[in-house]
């Protein structure tokens, strides 16, 4: 049987928590204060934890299918799943925000347009107030359009050769190195930087490890290696703390990064992700405590909600801090933090149960008023439609994936 990868959504969950951390650390000003604030500073790092994890999830059932020999995933229906898993929610958010932040006043018809269709990274000066974390999501996006493209492009005639794909991976993740050191400079336009090729190298990762999941000779090296969860989570917390320095580049949004340090930010995130994500997706899947506490109940319910939790807690944290009068890098740290936590999560909660849940009822919907066909796989598929988004804020970040599979499934 294979595994079910029931301890990432549990990912989720953490990912969630440190986009609330660190952009409430910037907003009360911890920043600057000694390791704390720089920890708090680079818990962007859970954007390229949620880019890896949606490269592995998403791009999984492609490749399950390749080296089974049946029929790929249909394009239009993984872009519907996709989209019913991340428009409504995500539209109200924005809708609420232009409406009722009185900041977004003056956002005209093209900052509305940009927003709702998620292109204000692509634009001058859209991002609006209480939105500026969706930039992430904006990338994740760009990368399920690529998907299908890029599966094919690393499978030819829909055969798997694990090889091909990692060298593939490799050539494109370099590229995608050197163009998150030179966006800013080659562009004039400010979010460059947050444009899908400077983030392709997170997404790639979990690509390559989606192929050595389902190809038998790569899976038996890394279930061996794996086992070893202390060791590879050690391994990932020193190259975490590298990158807590100065190496990584400013922890502000006033300075830019040089593109030396823009790059070696990019590489030791992305080795911080898959050092954290190996022993979840391989060996044991539920062997010591620790793996079985992340597939606990609780762990799960958090990133059940989770994208609701980084949807919303923006516009809470912003709007709270207004109404208890508290100024932007004033500190009270603390009570900021409780305040979010306290009203984001509940209502997340309410939302997933109430309207996310029920909008993704629609995802085996057929313009034919036809049920879909069911088929039997060789391997089980992740449900990648409950995959976590990536959250992250334009200086602090985070962002997606979760997981939990089936042995007869609907193609993703």
């Amino acid at each position: 049987m294979d595994r079910r990868f029931l301890t990432l959504d549990a990912l989720r969950a953490v990912g969630a928590l440190m986009v609330v951390l660190t952009h409430v650390g910037f907003h009360t000003g911890r920043y600057p204060q000694g390791w704390t604030g720089a920890m708090l500073a680079h818990f962007d790092l859970g954007v390229a934890l949620f880019f890896v994890v949606s490269g592995f999830l998403l791009a999984r059932p492609w490749f399950a299918a390749s080296a089974a020999g049946t029929r790929p995933p249909g394009t239009g229906r993984y872009l519907w799943k996709r989209a019913l898993r991340i428009l409504p929610l995500y539209w109200v958010v924005v809708i609420v925000c232009l409406v009722f932040a009185p900041a977004n006043s003056d956002v005209g018809v093209s900052g509305w347009i940009a927003n709702l269709t998620l292109t204000q990274i692509y634009t001058q000066d859209s991002h609006a107030y209480g939105l500026a974390h969706m930039w992430s999501l904006c990338t994740e996006v760009a990368f399920y359009l690529a998907l299908p493209l890029l599966v094919r492009l690393l499978t030819p005639r829909h055969r798997l050769d694990v090889r091909r794909v990692l060298i593939g991976c490799l050539l494109l993740s370099v590229g995608g190195v050197v163009f998150a050191a030179g966006a800013r400079s080659w562009f004039d336009q400010p979010f460059a930087a947050e444009w899908l090729p400077a983030y392709l190298p997170w997404f790639l990762a979990g690509t390559a490890l989606a192929a050595c999941s389902v190809d038998p000779g790569m899976r038996a090296r890394l279930d061996a290696a794996a086992r070893d969860l202390a060791g590879w989570w050690l391994l990932a917390l020193g190259l975490f703390v590298a990158a807590c320095t100065p190496i990584t580049g400013p922890t502000g949004l006033v300075d830019a990064p040089t593109p030396a340090e823009s790059a070696l930010k990019c590489v030791l995130y992305g080795a911080v992700a898959v050092c954290v994500i190996v022993p979840l997706v391989f060996g044991p899947e539920l062997e010591g405590p620790v793996r079985r506490w992340l597939a606990g109940p609780v762990p799960s319910a958090l990133g059940e909600i989770s994208y609701g939790i980084f949807s919303i807690h923006m516009f809470v944290l912003l709007m709270g801090m207004e109404l208890l009068g508290f100024g932007t890098f004033n500190d009270r740290f603390w009570t900021v933090l409780g305040m979010t936590l306290v009203v984001t999560v509940p209502v997340a909660a309410l939302s997933y149960l109430f309207f996310e849940r029920r909008v993704m009822r629609l995802r085996g919907w057929r313009p034919s008023g036809r049920r879909p066909l069911r088929r039997t796989v060789v391997v089980t598929e992740p449900a990648a439609e409950s995959a976590a988004e990536p959250v992250a804020g334009r200086g602090p970040a985070e962002a997606a994936a979760a997981a939990s599979t089936t042995a007869t499934s609907e193609s993703a």
